[in-house]
């Protein structure tokens, strides 16, 4: 028998690939994971956790739509509905009023479009209705907008600005001093291949002239993003930019005739550029300059059957704490009507990974944002698309989601590549192989599937074992905090080298971790250590 040999295998940065050839895979990725982060100097660990921030039930149809992140005197989290809009200060949520019981009602299928001038939000509703809403968060109600062109109400000239006004609009944004709006309606007309925008510095203030109609692919304009000095258009297959700075200067230029936005929805707007979702195409990336693919990794999903096209209002896109969450009816077995997991890219890692969450009940976080809390923190905050509740999301001091007032633990699982020692011909005795963990504070054990020769059905495992994590000499105990009860001290950030059960005899060999659930876990290094058998002829 051949000298022992030993692969070590500690960089997992290239995230989830969906392909289903395995030897398309780098050394790096994997066929299969949940709720599992990836750290970009390599490893991997529990996802953080998802808690509710509400503990009162939203009131009213729960159909969440959208958050905004409105930093007015007071910063105030935004939610809309199909039929109502919500404030939070961090906690539980109202509905926003324009006078004493009666509320702002949308009248759209995707809920309002919210627009931050100054301290002042902006809201259009739809295209019924009056001209939206302006709100501060010193104001006890909204104030109503006339609608502009509407029927005894003119356009604002230029030079007798009345203020007040502003189209009746599916979309809203500021952009170049100006706040622009699209999908209009005007004088008992709808308009929704439009886009209008107000005076310079004057939001509610509206010229008759001021307006592009963009005719080039389906109907209806579905988004607005400002990238760079740049509006971009949104249509369901076309995209267009608008260059310049006024109405003597703007140029339009399609983008693409084939890419598009389904909704507003489906659209996030990142430091240097926008994310947004085209369906099927999948998750692209325009930084002002070019339109990114970044969905190669994960477009077998439709080949393969594992996306619901039937329930495309289920697709949303967010920019939270740096990373894209695209939120998808997905499943591997039977067709979901739901939002049911979220994959998440990391552009900081490599050239960006995916990895895929999904909350403790099985659904799909959605429609997220980066929130600055009134104390100058940040907290990310997300959607729960069944409960109405609001969720921060990236606890990683906590271990258990927090949904509907009960505290659960979650599925945890990351299954390798093919391990064949870099020659599937030969079979070999794959020994014990050498498993560096991240410390944990309380004893725990982490289940391993061991397949073969590329056979990776469930149920196809040759062999299961066990790795069990002691705890760690320092650092503070769940549930048992010295200086608070029941509180998580600072945890314990060495590692530890375990020795798992032998592999078997086999051409290659696979691994399925699955940790605990409801605690911690993380895995910095595999060392696969095999002795080759000869070739037969």
């Amino acid at each position: 028998m051949s000298a022992l040999s030993v692969e070590r295998y500690d960089d997992f940065t290239g995230g989830l690939n969906l392909r289903a050839d395995q030897f398309q895979l780098a050394r790096n990725e994997s066929p299969d994971m949940l709720n599992v982060e990836i750290d970009p100097r390599g490893g991997l660990f529990l996802r953080g956790a998802m808690r509710e921030i509400n503990t009162t039930a939203i009131s009213g149809t729960w159909t969440p739509q959208k958050l905004y992140a409105f930093q007015g005197d007071t910063p105030n989290i935004m939610l809309t509905t199909q039929s109502k809009v919500y404030k939070s200060t961090g906690t539980n949520f109202s509905t926003l009023q324009y006078s004493a019981g009666n509320d702002v009602t949308p009248t759209t299928q995707h809920g309002a479009c919210f627009a931050q001038w100054g301290k002042t939000l902006y809201m259009c509703m739809g295209t019924a209705g009056n001209g939206g809403y302006k709100w501060k968060t010193t104001d006890t109600y909204a104030t109503a907008l006339t609608a502009s062109g509407a029927n005894p109400h003119p356009w604002q000239a230029y030079n007798s600005p009345t203020g007040g006004k502003m189209p009746t609009a599916e979309h809203v944004l500021v952009h170049a001093n100006k706040m622009f709006a699209a999908y209009t309606t005007e004088t008992s007309v709808v308009h929704p291949n439009r886009v209008r925008w107000s005076h310079e510095n004057l939001p509610e203030d509206w010229m008759a002239d001021d307006y592009i109609d963009f005719q080039g692919g389906t109907d209806g304009i579905t988004a607005l993003a400002s990238v760079n000095g740049q509006l971009v258009v949104f249509k369901k297959n076309a995209i267009f930019v608008v260059y310049g700075y006024d109405s003597t200067d703007f140029q339009v230029v399609q983008l693409s005739a084939k890419l598009g936005a389904l909704s507003h929805e489906c659209v996030a707007v990142a430091e240097g550029g926008v994310y947004f979702y085209s369906h099927p195409q999948g998750l692209h990336y325009y930084n002002g300059t070019q339109v990114v693919d970044l969905f190669d990794n994960l477009r077998p999903m439709y080949p393969n059957g594992h996306i619901s096209t039937a329930e495309t209002n289920d697709i949303t896109v967010s920019y939270v704490n740096r990373r894209v969450w695209v939120s998808l009816p997905y499943s591997r077995t039977t067709s979901v009507n739901y939002p049911s997991t979220s994959f998440v890219f990391d552009p900081s890692i490599g050239r960006g990974s995916w990895i895929a969450h999904r909350t403790a009940d099985g659904y799909a976080p959605i429609s997220g944002i980066d929130f600055t809390t009134s104390a100058g923190g940040t907290k990310y905050y997300m959607c729960h698309p069944n409960i109405p509740r609001v969720l921060e999301v990236d606890m990683y001091n906590e271990e258990k989601d927090l949904l509907g007032g009960v505290e659960t633990g979650f599925t945890s699982y990351y299954r390798t590549g093919w391990v064949d020692g870099r020659s599937y011909s030969m079979k070999k005795m794959f020994r014990r192989p050498d498993i560096v963990v991240k410390q944990v504070d309380t004893a725990r054990t982490i289940n391993v599937k061991v397949f073969h020769n590329f056979e990776e059905a469930d149920g196809n495992e040759r062999k299961t074992f066990n790795v069990v994590l002691s705890p760690a000499a320092s650092g503070m105990l769940w549930g048992e905090g010295r200086w608070g009860s029941g509180e998580w001290g600072v945890s314990a950030a060495g590692a530890q080298v375990l020795r798992g059960s032998n592999l078997g005899l086999a051409r290659s060999v696979q691994l399925l971790f699955t940790g605990p659930t409801g605690f911690y876990w993380g895995i910095d290094s595999i060392a696969y250590k095999f002795n080759t058998r000869k070739v037969s002829g």
